[in-house]
């Protein structure tokens, strides 16, 4: 049985970020992620990295981060999604996703694991699938039938 996995891919620093444990909220303008709820999930960095100049949540520690310990192109680690959905716009909510929150969706993780190796790996828009096992990509698995008689 392989260690199959639903991977989400998030611009850089973000997904470093998530994975220091000072974002522990990602967001979307979409409810697309629902179905990840309760579920672990890898985080990857994607190609592209977002220029952050000022930002009401970031502490100084984050805006002066070192943008050559960010990488692209890999799977960084783990995280449990603990809940999904609409966000109320509170400040808790604003901190923990380091953004304003008002119209959209979130997803709650906890249980961040770092990776000690990145995995090298090219991303995907939406939800994708990568076996820890086989170190590849894969198809989404077909759930497991239930017999009835």
């Amino acid at each position: 049985m392989s260690n199959i996995y639903p991977v989400i891919t998030l611009y850089q620093p973000w997904a470093t970020w998530i994975m220091r444990g000072w974002k522990t909220i990602e967001t979307r303008t979409h409810n697309r992620f629902a179905s990840l709820n309760h579920k672990t999930i890898l985080i990857h960095a994607g190609q592209r990295t977002d220029v952050i100049f000022s930002h009401p949540f970031l502490t100084e520690e984050q805006l002066n981060y070192n943008p050559e310990e960010v990488v692209n192109g890999f799977i960084l680690g783990s995280a449990y999604v603990d809940a999904t959905g609409l966000l109320s716009g509170d400040w808790v909510e604003n901190k923990s996703a380091l953004i304003h929150t008002l119209d959209r969706y979130g997803l709650f993780l906890k249980d961040i694991e770092k990776f000690k190796e990145p995995i090298p790996c090219k991303g995907e828009m939406g939800i994708w699938y990568y076996d820890l096992d086989l170190k590849q990509k894969v198809r989404k698995p077909k759930p497991t039938e239930n017999v009835l008689f």
